[in-house]
């Protein structure tokens, strides 16, 4: 699990008014927790071979409705160990919340692709099933 202070996109994540984010322990541990239903966010990062990621790009701006039928023909979009295209996942324990950054390799540095995306609810639900959270 990553630290969503160490994220791309920590500062959209933190700045989020329905986020809490705590730091204890000297700043060495942190919790985040989604105030409206009280459940944990957990951070984490998965990385795409180049024709996955643009598949992943595609199906998250393809917009909720057709990603959640892309989903029930069991689309499934594979992580790699070590990848040209990345996500940055932020979503809360019940998946009520999610925040998505995905990022692109290029001149030795990963660039966003474009900004954070938060969902909520049900969009969130939905777009949680592109990982593997739980």
């Amino acid at each position: 699990m990553t630290k969503i202070k160490k994220l791309e996109m920590a500062a959209a994540v933190s700045n989020e008014k329905d986020i809490t984010v705590t730091e204890s322990f000297f700043g060495l541990c942190e919790k985040a927790i989604y105030t409206p239903t009280g459940s944990r966010v957990k951070a984490d990062t998965y990385e795409y071979s180049q024709s996955n990621g643009e598949r992943l790009i595609a199906l998250v701006d393809s917009g909720i409705k057709e990603l959640e039928k892309e989903l029930e023909r069991g689309v499934i979009v594979r992580a790699t160990p070590v990848g040209h295209i990345r996500a940055e996942v932020c979503v809360s324990d019940d998946r009520q919340f999610l925040a998505l950054n995905i990022l692109k390799f290029s001149n030795f540095e990963y660039v966003p692709v474009r900004g954070p995306r938060l969902f909520r609810g049900h969009d969130a639900e939905v777009a949680s099933r592109l990982f593997k959270v739980g």
